[in-house]
């Protein structure tokens, strides 16, 4: 049998396109050939555990939400009733089968070569795309650098620069109107520090900051839901002036539409989405993977220019929320099982690392619990397969059993060519 993994870091440069085709100018493939590309990956992925993990199970934190995916899909076909229902049905369960990298991802080798390899390509691709992004995109393209450039403080002087430089031009050539992609940066960076500085790292203020990381999702939407403090409504805390930057969603040097940093763009979807579950009593088992959520806002839209398409039901399919789509699709039992995989994921990097530097990636685990609750586009795409990528490592022995030496030497090692 072909080991048709070895395709997979191909294919994760393929999965660029994808990850900005929202907001670039023209169009690459259609969607039949973009889901041949997602099941050829997914496939390779479970090819990969059946050929060199016969003995080794998934950790039972990833094998209950898969089985929660899989019955969510089988729910899916029942609730479908046209075409975009369908669409949707298979789009989401792509998605979220992504768990099947785990075996792969385990291994540190691996991932250095999808990231060298897909590095490699995006110092000359990203030039090539520029032209016809929108600023939104930069950030979107440039996923694995908010992974990358964590470890900068290990690499060759000459990846340090390209590393930092790629990094940068997230702001540079996209905008602060895109709030969640500076964020995501802007803590990659600062997170990058501790790095530097592993060897005088204080593990017990990691710990706690990871830990705070991980619970202040539940703090704040309690917080919001009883109505004492909502954190989106900052115009309610720090006045009415605007704070303008230039619009994500304008075209590269064509466009001087702004956008307001305070402007609450979340409260609404949490309200609907919430909403719509109890009206429709899904709040439990979710309405599939098949169905949207019933969205007023999206309604109106839908009568004035989407007459006959997907929002023909007033239902919207998807939302900018990570947590809120697991939420619409598999219920709070999907948002349990989701956010028990990134939670035994920290306690393993407590109980077992045998290294300081995991304990980085568990800070970084934490903060992508916390940003699925803000933003995280549910798509197969670049930066849905590196979240699975910091996931299993917090899962993996590999890891896990590093030195601090073996893992600085595996970092310092990630985007140069591999000697066997």
């Amino acid at each position: 049998m072909m080991d048709i993994h070895r395709f997979i870091p191909f294919w994760v440069i393929l999965l660029t396109y994808p990850s900005i085709s929202q907001w670039v100018e023209f169009s690459i493939g259609n969607t039949t050939i973009w889901w041949i590309l997602q099941s050829l990956t997914l496939y390779a992925f479970f090819q990969f555990k059946k050929q060199y993990y016969q003995e080794v199970k998934y950790p039972k934190a990833i094998k209950f939400f898969m089985i929660w995916v899989a019955l969510s899909a089988v729910y899916g076909c029942f609730m479908a009733d046209y075409y975009w229902d369908y669409k949707n049905l298979i789009s989401n369960l792509m998605i979220y089968l992504m768990g099947v990298s785990f075996f792969y991802l385990s291994i540190p080798e691996n991932i250095s070569r999808i990231s060298r390899q897909w590095c490699c390509f995006a110092i000359v691709a990203f030039w090539l795309f520029l032209p016809f992004m929108q600023l939104e995109a930069p950030g979107k393209f440039l996923s694995p650098f908010a992974f990358l450039v964590i470890f900068w403080p290990f690499y060759e002087r000459k990846w340090k620069i390209v590393v930092i430089f790629f990094s940068l031009a997230v702001f540079v050539y996209g905008s602060l109107g895109a709030r969640s992609t500076a964020i995501r940066f802007a803590f990659a960076l600062m997170v990058s520090l501790a790095f530097w500085k592993i060897d005088i790292l204080s593990l017990s203020v990691v710990k706690k900051v990871t830990s705070l990381l991980a619970v202040m999702p539940f703090f704040f939407f309690i917080l919001g839901v009883t109505g004492f403090f909502n954190i989106w409504k900052m115009n309610d805390y720090l006045g009415d002036k605007e704070v303008l930057v230039a619009g994500s969603y304008s075209i590269a040097g064509n466009s001087t539409k702004s956008e307001n940093l305070k402007t609450d763009t979340r409260t609404f979807l949490y309200e609907e989405t919430i909403s719509s579950a109890i009206k429709n009593h899904y709040l439990f088992q979710g309405r599939s993977l098949a169905r949207g959520y019933d969205s007023p806002a999206f309604f109106y839209v839908a009568d004035h220019q989407f007459a006959g398409t997907q929002y023909h039901k007033g239902e919207r399919q998807g939302c900018e929320v990570s947590i809120l789509n697991v939420f619409t699709y598999m219920g709070l039992i999907g948002v349990c099982l989701y956010g028990l995989i990134f939670f035994i994921a920290i306690r393993n990097v407590f109980k077992y690392s045998n290294n300081k530097c995991m304990f980085i990636i568990a800070l970084n685990v934490s903060f992508r619990w916390a940003f699925a609750w803000m933003e995280d586009f549910t798509r197969f795409d670049l930066n849905n397969l590196y979240l699975w990528v910091i996931l299993s490592m917090c899962y993996s022995p590999y890891f896990l059993q590093m030195t601090d030496y073996e893992f600085k030497s595996w970092a310092h090692n990630i985007l140069l060519p591999s000697k066997a």
